[in-house]
């Protein structure tokens, strides 16, 4: 028999339930972009590092390559990243936001700030201060990246 408390039982419960729903929530907030939250990920993994190289971001992402191939040939095909021969090595593809990559990414975070903002509401500043050192530490011993989600659906 565990003696743990029950309600320790529930906080990965809990964990669960809220991370599909803010998962469900932001798929619904992008919607009006045309952008998956998938893809809206990469193009922020993709803005941090330009010239990045797909086998990069793939193993950023805990993809396949040909995973990451199909998100960004969807983000290629709506405009929002170029992919270009390496000038150090021509086996290589970089990648790197266009304008419009750019501006989508603009567009989105002010999206992502109100959805963090609808999560927190309840909480005054010293409590996201808290919450958020806890998770962090939660999602560090489990190996997690506090950048994006390890296999990320090519959606």
């Amino acid at each position: 028999m565990n003696s743990m408390p029950q309600s320790h039982h529930r906080i990965a419960f809990l964990l669960s339930q809220l991370g599909s729903d803010a998962a469900s929530r932001f798929e619904q907030v992008l919607l009006a972009l045309k952008i998956t939250a998938s893809e809206a990920g990469v193009l922020r993994l993709v803005a941090r590092t330009p010239g990045v190289s797909q086998r990069v971001l793939s193993q950023q992402i805990g993809v396949g390559p040909s995973r990451i191939v199909a998100v960004l040939d969807r983000l290629e095909r709506n405009g929002f990243i170029e992919r270009r021969r390496s000038k150090r090595d021509r086996r290589i593809h970089e990648v790197a936001l266009t304008g419009e990559g750019e501006r989508t990414l603009a567009e989105i975070r002010p999206l992502a700030a109100a959805h963090e903002q609808e999560y927190t509401d309840c909480l005054d500043s010293s409590e996201i201060e808290f919450l958020n050192g806890l998770l962090e530490r939660i999602a560090a011993s489990r190996g997690l990246s506090p950048d994006v989600h390890r296999g990320t659906s090519a959606g």
